[in-house]
């Protein structure tokens, strides 16, 4: 048995190794499909989980970034101004960028707000031109449109490229994508000097700078429709200009030119801003603590005041704007100027760039894995999950490691987010791990879904179907078999061969078909495991497959109940008049032994059954042919008879060695339960055991005597009695020898 187990577990395990690495080949395969479909997707949601959930290193903002917001609240307030609803007049804003500018100015003001269309009101735009070139520290939008029907870009005009490109040390090393637009949106002509607003020429060269600055402020979202990621370079052909956010950063640091280093990474002073192969930015948005945002409202009120005198009355001072970065724009509904971002789905467009230009002041970006570890993280999860799922027994223990592995994994990324900005792909990697555990998990439901369904027939008809389904939980174990504490059962018809001659065939297979019937649902009914059918015989296991400590004790009982059932099938068969006199006269004999056997399914793929071997169930074999000499229904070993006297009543039989074993082994008759023995039965059963230690001690005579008192008590036959009490008279005249230990010696099984 040793060597077939070690063939059959050699053949599982190269088997299951091949299975393991085709799941591996297929598993990488439909995840790199995955990957290639829904890829930026999955890695985007995991981004909005960073964002809103965990936060990156530095949580509040920088200082040196202010929003000045025209809200609801401001709207209202020029409502109630006469200045009227949005768009507001061009001759508002002087006001207030002269009362920013009063005392100690910002570095830069942008305006979010793209003016591209002459103000209704006449003179207002010269008004507000003429506010710009004395503030020397405004920047204007400039709006690149990719507008399809035309077939060449329109030019840009000759004073843009002469104030407004971009200066690159080396434009060349520039790897990321670019984009290419053909048409673009400028601020009005009057915002360039030179130019009046009745008289427009784009390509009027020597026209002079009005505003500090021209930038893009496009920004486009992914294709969910989140923002994420903003352009921090654009370029209009061969001509590049500034994102906000790269001006405003320019201008903090009063740099005039940017140049580009390996990896896609703009370099503008001590300031090193990483861009993706598209050239975008991903934004590391402050999430608990935004953006300082001021309601335009407040700047209105407090210009009023101070031009009032009530300056108790100013809401902001012009020194809160000192050396900062002003960004104007709108939140209000009316601007719909609302994008939907990780951290909120109206959030004002203005925030966007905010956050970009504080995330680069604080070098505070995020650092995406690379491609390439999230591969082996990929492969190592997906090699640890498959062989978890195959190679692990325990559904509890597969189940255990794989919820801590994946546990572990997001408690270490939360921290490296948390902690460094470090950004994995989380959602892909669970998602990974979720399809490397799924597939083998299929795999073994469908492969051992038609083993257990094929064991499970096989087990139905051995055991009682109850305990089927837990008998199946460890299938491996179940197939590979192994040793344990067992009670061996065997029984068998006394005298069948005389009953058999004299039945014709139907009636001797229909006798067989009702008494096996009726024994064997008596041994499952206690947990017993059919073995097999040997003709007449029937052999069953107590304790396998599923382990009971109780083996002993439920088979005496099931013993015991096919005793008494026995007794009722005779009575029906003699009332019924049916088979003949020898059956209605039936007699059963049955042996019991405990010990440790080898059990486990034997017999090939396709056919194959439960069975156990081992001496064990060697001596419960010849305990069963024994009962016919002592002439008992029931012989069990001292090994049960251990384990069960303490609520089965048994009278020691004899001490025997049975053919092939040199160790003596004490024999037990059966009797019944405890407390329902007739008191007679106790008394002769006394007398017997003490005339067995005196016949064990040489005392012949005196054994004799007791083993008459016994048999008058019983009051019956007792064929026991004969064999002992002849074996005394034996003894008495042909003495054993002096070595002799009391132990009788079978020479037949």
């Amino acid at each position: 048995m040793s060597i077939m187990n070690s063939i059959a577990e050699k053949y599982r395990k190269n088997n299951k190794l091949f299975v393991f690495f085709i799941l591996v080949i297929i598993t990488l395969c439909f995840i790199l499909i995955i990957q290639k479909y829904f890829g930026d997707y999955i890695n985007w949601k995991s981004y909005d989980f960073y964002v809103q959930h965990v936060g990156g290193k530095s949580i509040k903002p920088h200082n040196d970034v202010i929003l000045l917001l025209i809200d609801e609240s401001s709207l209202q307030y020029a409502e109630g101004l006469g200045i009227g609803r949005w768009p507001w007049s061009r001759n508002i804003y002087p006001e207030i960028l002269s009362y920013i500018n009063m005392t100690n100015p910002p570095k830069a003001i942008f305006f979010d707000i793209l003016f591209a269309e002459s103000d209704r009101g006449e003179g207002n735009d010269e008004y507000f031109a003429s506010e710009i070139a004395n503030s020397g520290n405004i920047f204007h939008n400039v709006l690149f449109l990719n507008n399809e029907e035309r077939d060449k870009p329109i030019p840009l005009p000759v004073d843009i490229k002469k104030n407004y490109l971009l200066s690159i040390d080396n434009p060349e090393k520039i790897k990321f994508e670019r984009i290419n637009p053909k048409e673009f949106l400028v601020p009005i002509p009057c915002l360039r000097s030179d130019i009046t607003c009745n008289k427009v020429d784009h390509n009027l060269a020597d026209a002079l700078p009005i505003a500090k600055g021209l930038e893009v402020a496009s920004f486009n979202p992914d294709s969910d429709g989140v923002y994420r990621r903003g352009r921090i370079l654009f370029n209009y052909e061969k001509y590049f200009m500034p994102s906000m956010a790269l001006s405003a950063i320019m201008a903090y640091t009063s740099e005039v030119k940017i140049s580009i280093l390996p990896n896609n990474i703009v370099k503008v002073g001590e300031y090193k801003i990483p861009l993706d192969e598209n050239g975008k930015y991903l934004v590391n948005y402050h999430v608990k603590d935004r953006i300082p945002a001021y309601s335009m409202s407040a700047v209105m009120l407090s210009a009023y005041y101070l031009a009032k005198g009530e300056e108790e009355k100013i809401i902001i001072k012009p020194d809160e704007f000192k050396d900062k970065i002003v960004i104007i724009g709108c939140s209000a509904m009316a601007a719909h100027d609302q994008k939907n971002t990780p951290i909120h789905k109206t959030t004002p467009g203005p925030e966007i760039h905010a956050n970009i230009i504080s995330n680069i002041l604080q070098q505070n970006e995020i650092i995406v894995e690379k491609q390439v570890h999230t591969y082996i993280i990929m492969m190592i999860v997906i090699l640890l999950c498959i062989a978890s799922v195959l190679f692990i027994s325990s559904n509890i223990l597969k189940l255990s490691i794989l919820v801590i592995l994946s546990s572990s994994y997001v408690v270490i990324n939360i921290w490296l987010f948390h902690n460094y900005n470090y950004q994995s792909p989380l959602y892909l990697i669970l998602g990974t791990g979720l399809i490397s555990t799924a597939f083998p998990f299929l795999y073994l439901t469908m492969t051992e879904g038609a083993e257990k369904r094929k064991y499970s027939k096989i087990l139905g008809n051995m055991i009682d179907p109850s305990i089927v389904k837990e008998a199946l939980n460890d299938l491996d174990g179940l197939k590979k078999g192994g040793e344990k504490i067992i009670t061996a059962f065997f029984s068998d018809i006394a005298s069948f061969s005389t009953i058999s001659e004299k039945l014709n065939s139907i009636d001797l297979a229909a006798l067989l078909n009702e008494y096996l019937s009726a024994m064997t649902v008596i041994l499952k009914n206690y947990g017993g495991t059919l073995d097999k059918y040997i003709g007449d015989a029937v052999v069953g296991i107590f304790g396998a497959p599923l382990d009971n400590p109780d083996n002993a004790i439920l088979a005496a009982k099931a013993s015991l109940e096919m005793s008494d059932k026995l007794i009722l099938l005779r009575e029906k068969w003699t009332r019924d008049n049916k088979y003949c006199p020898e059956a209605q006269q039936m007699q059963f004999r049955i042996g019991l032994n405990t010990g440790k056997a080898k059990v486990g399914f034997m017999g090939t793929e396709n056919l194959a059954s439960y069975t156990m071997m081992g001496d064990t169930v060697n001596l419960a074999a010849r305990l069963e042919a024994a009962g016919k000499d002592y002439g008992v229904s029931i012989l069990v070993s001292e090994m049960t008879n251990k384990l069960i006297e303490g609520e089965m009543f048994l009278r020691k039989l004899d001490a025997v060695r049975v053919k092939g074993k040199s160790e003596p082994v004490y024999i037990y008759e059966l009797i019944g339960i405890i407390g329902q023995i007739p008191d007679n039965i106790i008394e002769a059963a006394k007398f017997y055991e003490d005339a067995f230690d005196m016949y064990k001690e040489r005392r012949w005579d005196e054994a004799v005597q007791l083993f008459k008192k016994s048999l008058k008590v019983k009051g019956k036959h007792d064929k026991s009695v004969n064999i002992l009490a002849n074996r005394c008279l034996l003894y008495k005249k042909e003495p054993p020898p002096e070595n002799w230990d009391g132990v009788f010696t079978r020479i037949h099984k």
